[in-house]
């Protein structure tokens, strides 16, 4: 994997976007570990060590394919771009073609783009990611989708304990009507209630919006992985090699180990910037 020279957020909303997600997944897990589990089950339960067990392995995954993300280059500075002899450059237009980008000074792949906020041509891109700060594209797009999925169940994981731990075994605290007004304005309550109770509202309410987003997220991304797309190609199937080799141009050959850890060598098949013969063979099986 190649490294990213410059890896730090470049404008004010990716800088605060990515410090509150860097932030909250260490808050979460401590809340869920030390306060809501032993809570449900008792200081010296055994089950506390059961819940141990994911929690860590949701932890690692989550981290650690979030800093993939953000380290992975997947700029087309450091690659050898060259366009076959036959292929006409223009100065513009469509992404599925070979352009020359007048930013860069040098020649786009196809599937690439220019980001304005990176200020890089990136190999196949899909977008730019707040959350991350970087953009997402050949070759950090299997870092980004692992991150989500277990970002999903992580947050999906932290509700169901949450609400369990909130209505049920600390129920007299918050079944009240003070306690829905906190929720609704979390962060404005905080300015005159600064209890752990507050605090302990603010998690809840985090994880249920985070799980209810990263789901929308991951089923939107899942269909354009599964159909061979991108972002910019919503309305484009010429990539389209059906599910399970879509799967591997994302997640790479060895894709069935790449959800155990981010540190898994799976090769990618393609090498993000030679399409042509990705979109023959995509015409042929249609």
């Amino acid at each position: 994997m190649k490294i990213r020279r410059r890896f730090l957020p470049r404008t004010i909303q990716d800088a605060v976007a990515t410090a509150f997600m860097a932030a909250i997944i260490p808050i979460t897990f401590w809340f869920e570990v030390y306060v809501v589990i032993p809570d449900i089950h008792g200081a010296d339960s055994i089950y506390n060590w059961i819940h141990l067990m994911p929690a860590l392995f949701l932890l690692f995954n989550i981290s650690a394919n979030m800093l993939a993300t953000v380290m992975c280059d997947t700029s087309c500075q450091n690659e050898i771009v060259q366009a076959p002899a036959n292929v006409v450059i223009s100065a513009g237009g469509s992404s599925i073609s070979w352009r020359l980008c007048s930013t860069c000074e040098a020649v786009a792949p196809p599937r690439s783009w220019h980001c304005n906020t990176c200020g890089v041509c990136v190999l196949k891109r899909d977008h730019h990611c707040v959350f991350t700060g970087c953009c997402i594209g050949h070759k950090n797009h299997r870092y980004f989708i692992v991150f989500l999925l277990y970002l999903f169940i992580a947050t999906t994981y932290a509700s169901i304990l949450n609400n369990y731990f909130m209505w049920f075994v600390r129920g007299e605290e918050f079944r009240n009507w003070t306690s829905l007004l906190k929720i609704v304005f979390p962060l404005a309550m905080l300015v005159i209630d600064t209890s752990t109770k507050q605090y302990y509202l603010v998690i809840y309410l985090i994880n249920m919006v985070g799980m209810c987003f990263t789901g929308v997220l991951l089923v939107y991304h899942g269909k354009l992985i599964l159909s061979g797309r991108v972002v910019h190609e919503r309305n484009c199937r010429d990539y389209d090699l059906g599910p399970m080799e879509n799967l591997r141009m994302v997640l790479g050959k060895r894709w069935h180990l790449t959800w155990l850890s981010p540190f898994i060598l799976s090769e990618l098949p393609h090498n993000g910037i030679n399409w042509d013969s990705i979109q023959q063979e995509a015409s042929k099986s249609k």
